[in-house]
């Protein structure tokens, strides 16, 4: 099976577009420990959305499964975070621990594939405006990251590279975290700023010569950013049981809004729901 086939099968169950997972949160437990340890949880959450693709429906909801699960044996990890909207799944080694500071080799998807059918690709209901698109596929990307801790709060930055062949290009994130308490309830505040290289925004929001319609032009996208705020609060419900609700917005530089494909500048989502942990 070709490895983008793969790929684009593992995110379509286990994540979303997004860009930051919890390793980006202070109290993200995956600090290297001796032999094998694991941690899960499972829940649903109702999630309300925009889309940022033109011809989709600018509200959407629905329910969606929340799987959190987290393996590790002494240095490597794998992470998949469903609570927070920004959720996904990481691959991970620890290569350095040490007075707060962490240096990891990082291995997650920073994009969700789309084609004419919308972000759901396994829909085949063409969407008008977006008919005649090849399809963008899903990355994965792999490189370094370097974090800081400081009590309740992490900074954190990574600087990836697709190694899948989609984009063949780099990708730079920094995210600022907090997580604060108040009674029984935990709130987690982030903000998020994102550099994406030319060949990556071009290959995602371009317009080739092939794809022009009468309404869609030609375009070629250049190096573009973009800047995440998600908010969080978790507050248990009995000893298995959690209440979980989350915000997460995403605000996009002009190279990716003045895409053909793109409707919109900004996109949000919304959820609540509960979660077992076992």
């Amino acid at each position: 099976m070709p490895i983008r086939t793969l790929l684009a099968l593992l995110f379509l169950l286990i994540s979303q577009p997004s860009l930051a997972t919890n390793r980006y949160y202070s109290d993200n437990r995956l600090e290297p420990q001796p032999g094998f340890n694991w941690d899960w949880s499972v829940g649903v959450g109702y999630y309300i959305e925009d889309s940022y693709l033109i011809g989709l429906d600018s509200y959407d909801d629905g329910l969606e499964p929340d799987l959190n699960l987290v393996l590790s044996y002494n240095n490597f990890y794998l992470d998949i975070d469903h609570s927070q909207l920004s959720g996904g799944m990481v691959i991970g080694y620890s290569l350095v621990d040490k007075f707060d500071w962490g240096l990891d080799i990082v291995g997650t998807n920073v994009q969700a594939g789309f084609d004419e059918t919308g972000l759901k690709i396994y829909d085949r209901d063409v969407v008008d405006e977006l008919a005649g698109i090849d399809r963008r596929h899903y990355d994965f990307d792999v490189g370094l990251r370097l974090s800081r801790r400081f009590d309740d709060t992490q900074l954190s930055f990574e600087l990836m590279h697709d190694i899948t062949g989609t984009h063949n290009s780099w990708i730079f994130t920094s995210f600022l975290s907090r997580i604060s308490q108040y009674r029984n309830w935990e709130f987690r505040t982030g903000l998020g700023l994102n550099y994406y290289s030319g060949d990556f925004t071009d290959y995602y929001f371009g317009i080739d010569a092939h794809e022009v319609t009468a309404q869609r032009p030609i375009y070629q996208a250049h190096a573009s950013q973009s800047l995440v705020l998600e908010f969080h609060a978790e507050h248990p419900l009995s000893q298995n049981w959690v209440f979980l609700a989350g915000w997460l917005s995403t605000l996009f530089s002009s190279e990716i809004s003045d895409s053909p494909i793109i409707s919109q500048q900004y996109q949000h989502k919304a959820k609540v729901g509960v979660r077992y942990v076992f």
